[in-house]
């Protein structure tokens, strides 16, 4: 029995918990099917069944005894290998005995796309499930969906010609993913794998790059081999079809050895080949994805694909909360990873920051539509005020040389109304800016019940203005007992205390506050 690794694609339509599979190593045997049928250009064999639980849909339009949905597995096929091969310029696969490449279609288990299966002779083949309906969120066309499949797992026989390594299983899913989406453009099935995952890149950005090396954590990678591919090599900027980068890594990769890990190649093509680094251009990838969701359409400086336009940003947290003015941070910064300080201004507020020096990439962003993140490295200071609106402002940062730590000093001012007795009180201000606006009122009456003869009755009054205040002690027959002129009244509170008559009988009065408040109050003796 022949040793076979597997690399396999799961759905999270059914199970947000088996994903798509993992790299590993299992004992089975090819799949017997009872009938098979060769591609047109002759390089595949597609092997089915009829009249088993492996059956695929029998509709046969053409009436030529092959039913369609088979054919179309022999053309995604030949059209993935002819894209691969002949306009990207990656090597061929590696083929069994007969020199033909075997795909077979069977009744694969619920939640699973299909496999790519290496054995120990080198060569590999595929399985792929007989039917595709209802298994996308974003694609309702089956055909799209098994297109891509065949697409995704002959990109993975591609690999293995390359490098039959099994601890860069997130690495292979990145580049399948990605070219999956190449060669059926219109179908973003990819999406669902960026955030739908506990260890999924939008869930955990602030992880290191390869953090897990399992093809699960790959699938939400592909975005990355987007960002590459249009961003960082030139080339594929108007067409991906164009783009070397990934076919680089693999080259060099299957060149390099075995101590060395897919991560480290990637590196390099980035240095030597785009005069760029990893901390750099991961940096910029991911703050170009907290903008994830703001735009429309394409016609922006930040997109380089337009699933972000689908997709919501990575999932950071957002301080917002501001009970001083000053805060300072000793971030851990790397060159693998980004580290991430994301603040929610209030309106009318302002920031200043202040960086220590270090050989980092920093960049800044204001998550609206009307900015665009900013690389400002180099720069020890920023500010930033804003006026009506609130803004969603983040720092991200990664070290060029290993693990350091930048100190961040910020001073944050949010302006407004602090007096809490105000009508337009701002609970997030720590800068008050005499816009306090009050009305007239009464509160906080003590003691009530009183005793004339050993208390006073004290209030909080509120003023809209600073005049004089007129007061009138009366009994509930409408009999004046006392009247009161305050004249050193403040705008906005102000703890007023009233003798009461020692000789005031018990009963219920009224206190009378410029004709307008009237405060009740029981005296007992």
């Amino acid at each position: 029995m022949k040793v076979i690794y597997i690399i396999c694609i799961y759905s999270f339509i059914y199970s947000h918990d088996k994903m798509r599979c993992p790299v590993e190593i299992t004992r089975d045997e090819r799949p017997i099917l009872e009938n098979s049928y060769q591609s047109s250009t002759g390089h595949f064999l597609i092997h089915y069944d009829t009249n088993t639980e492996n059956s695929p849909s029998l509709l046969d339009l053409n009436q030529n005894n092959i039913p369609d949905y088979i054919e179309q597995v022999g053309i995604a096929a030949d059209s993935s290998r002819y894209v691969l091969t002949e306009q990207m310029g990656f090597i061929q696969e590696t083929n069994d005995e007969d020199g033909v490449y075997d795909i077979y279609v069977l009744n694969l288990s619920t939640n699973l796309w299909g496999q790519t299966q290496y054995e120990s002779g080198g060569s590999t083949f595929i399985k792929i499930r007989n039917s595709y309906q209802g298994m996308s969120n974003f694609c309702e066309d089956s055909n799209q969906l098994l297109w891509l499949t065949v697409a995704h797992e002959f990109f993975h026989a591609i690999q293995y010609s390359y490098k039959a390594s099994f601890n860069d299983s997130y690495f292979r899913e990145l580049s399948s993913m990605w070219f999956e989406n190449i060669f059926v453009p219109s179908c973003f099935d990819f999406l669902d794998f960026v955030d739908m995952s506990s260890n999924s890149l939008f869930n955990n950005p602030d992880r290191t790059f390869d953090y897990n090396t399992s093809g699960t954590y790959g699938y939400s990678l592909s975005l990355f081999a987007h960002y590459l591919s249009t961003i960082i090599d030139v080339d594929g900027s108007q067409s991906q079809l164009n783009s070397k980068i990934i076919r680089d890594v693999w080259e060099r990769y299957s060149e390099s050895p075995n101590n060395q890990t897919i991560f480290q190649v990637l590196k390099e093509v980035l240095v030597e080949n785009h005069e760029t680094t990893f901390s750099y251009v991961w940096g910029d990838f991911m703050s170009r994805n907290m903008y994830s969701g703001i735009y429309d359409s394409m016609n922006n400086d930040i997109y380089y694909h337009p699933g972000l336009i689908e997709i919501d940003p990575p999932n950071f947290t957002f301080e917002s909360s501001y009970d001083s003015l000053d805060y300072s941070y000793n971030i851990s910064v790397d060159d693998d990873k980004v580290s991430f300080l994301g603040i929610d201004l209030p309106q009318n507020s302002s920031l200043n920051a202040g960086f220590s020096n270090g050989d980092y990439n920093l960049w800044n962003g204001i998550l609206d539509s009307q900015n665009q993140p900013q690389n400002i490295s180099g720069q020890d200071e920023f500010s930033y005020s804003i006026d009506s609106q609130s803004a969603k402002l983040f720092f991200m940062i990664t070290n060029n040389m290993s693990s350091d730590i930048v100190d961040l000093e910020i001073n944050v001012i949010v302006d407004g109304c602090t007096d809490q007795y105000a009508d337009n009180y701002n609970e997030y201000a720590n800068n008050d800016n005499g816009s306090c606006i009050y009305s007239n009122f009464v509160s906080n009456v003590f003691p009530n019940p009183l005793n004339s003869s050993i208390d006073n009755i004290a209030f909080t009054y509120i003023s809209s203005n600073d005049f004089p205040v007129n007061l009138v002690l009366y009994n509930l027959e409408g009999r004046i007992i006392q009247n009161y002129f305050i004249s050193n009244i403040s705008f906005g509170e102000n703890q007023l205390t009233l003798n009461i008559p020692n000789d005031l009988s018990s009963g219920y009065y009224l206190l009378s506050v410029n004709d307008k408040t009237t405060i009740p109050f029981i005296n007992v003796k």
